[in-house]
């Protein structure tokens, strides 16, 4: 919710106050913690005129409610249209329905959780849109699965993307677009501007990726290659964060000897913490996987011009993009390399260094970050990779990358 929160703030009069224990009751179910939360910080509305966020009773007008929807999923002519071989509510593995896709008004999808388990957190959301690939899981939640629909939809073409994508994308209040209406203002006045200046070709840019050489690459949003979506998502939600100071994006330089390699992505400064983006990868096709263990630790360590250092510690979120997260390690294949993001406390040395280096104003300035783990040693081992000597389980990557 922090995520969500700072790429898309709540305006005044946002949230709602609900019975919980009448709700659930009345649903017959349990919900997840963060929709919860949603609601307690925005309530039932809209994003984008978009994404419509559900209410919680059923009621008398033209919004979808959680009570009918989730019925409706399980109705003779709702498994005709949709070809749904979901088991019907109230049984365990049911969908129960949280929001719809709208475009001018017109419905053109549904979001769901397939009641999965007893822990309502760990239900997966399901997607349906009409003429599209039918019901579509995604392993995560709704908080993440908004999260990843702002970050992600910056890259795709308009007439692709559910919402007009962060920074841009608001959510209002259903109390909110109701006031607004009966005053005869539009709530999604803001829409017409993004979209004209969207059909400007001149501002059709996804992205700009600066390298640590200080050469660019520019992606219009039909060009962005599919190996570095991922890496752009993460990205975008660290340039959008609330508070964020002097984000850089860096495209990753690794020698490729370097098994496996260990790369920034992406550094910034918010509220006295380094903010950094990085990727594992292979690095040789022909080897893997690699296994750590979750959470694993990251080291930074902060050098001043006069060599001068300081050493900052803090443990990665195993929530990847991309490899496979189990109870006790994260593994990454080939296909499956893995992208982080973490927070890493900053003392006000620390602090100083990491502004020069953000900032290009002191050029001995430095940051290393390294991961230690026997899961890399094992697969250097199998690889056939030799390391220097003592470094055999150390990933390391450095900013500004070294020569």
């Amino acid at each position: 919710m922090r995520s969500l929160i700072g790429m898309m703030p709540p305006h005044d009069g946002s949230g709602d106050v609900v019975d919980w224990d009448s709700v659930e009751e009345a649903l017959g179910a349990s919900l997840p913690s963060d929709f919860r939360d949603f609601v307690a910080v925005y309530g039932a509305g809209s994003i984008d005129d978009q994404v419509e966020i559900a209410s919680l009773e059923a009621g008398e007008s033209d919004r979808v409610d959680i009570p009918t929807m989730t019925l409706r999923a399980s109705s003779e002519r709702w498994i005709e249209e949709t070809g749904s071989d979901y088991p019907l509510w109230p049984e365990p593995g049911s969908l129960i329905g949280w929001g719809r896709l709208k475009s001018y008004g017109q419905t053109y999808g549904f979001l769901y959780w397939r009641s999965a388990g007893p822990d309502p957190d760990r239900w997966p959301v399901v997607v349906w849109k009409r003429g599209g690939e039918g019901f579509v899981e995604h392993p995560y939640g709704m908080a993440e699965f908004l999260v990843r629909t702002l970050q992600e939809a910056g890259s795709l073409p308009l007439e692709r993307r559910d919402v007009f994508g962060a920074p841009h994308s608001r959510f209002v209040h259903q109390r909110e677009e109701e006031r607004l209406n009966a005053e005869g203002i539009d709530p999604w006045e803001y829409l017409d501007d993004l979209h004209e200046e969207l059909d400007d070709p001149a501002n059709d840019v996804a992205v700009e990726i600066t390298s640590p050489g200080g050469g660019s690459t520019a992606y219009r949003r039909d060009e962005v290659p599919a190996e570095l979506s991922a890496d752009l998502a993460r990205l975008k939600e660290h340039r959008t964060a609330a508070g964020h100071h002097n984000f850089r994006a860096v495209q990753p330089e690794v020698s490729a000897v370097e098994v496996p390699q260990l790369a920034f992505l992406g550094i910034g400064l918010r509220d006295g913490t380094l903010s950094i983006t990085a990727s594992i990868a292979l690095g040789s096709p022909d080897c893997g996987p690699l296994l750590l263990s979750a959470p694993f630790r990251l080291s930074v360590r902060a050098s001043g011009p006069q060599g001068e250092e300081e050493v900052s510690v803090a443990e990665v979120p195993t929530v990847p993009t991309g490899a496979l997260a189990v109870p006790d390690h994260v593994e990454i294949t080939k296909d499956r390399p893995y992208t982080f993001s973490v927070d890493v406390p900053a003392s006000e040395p620390l602090w100083g260094r990491y502004r020069q280096l953000l900032d290009r104003t002191s050029d001995g300035a430095s940051l290393v970050m390294s991961i230690t783990d026997e899961g890399v040693g094992a697969f250097r081992t199998a690889a056939k990779v030799a390391a220097p000597p003592g470094s055999e389980n150390t990933l390391l990557a450095a900013w500004p990358p070294r020569a």
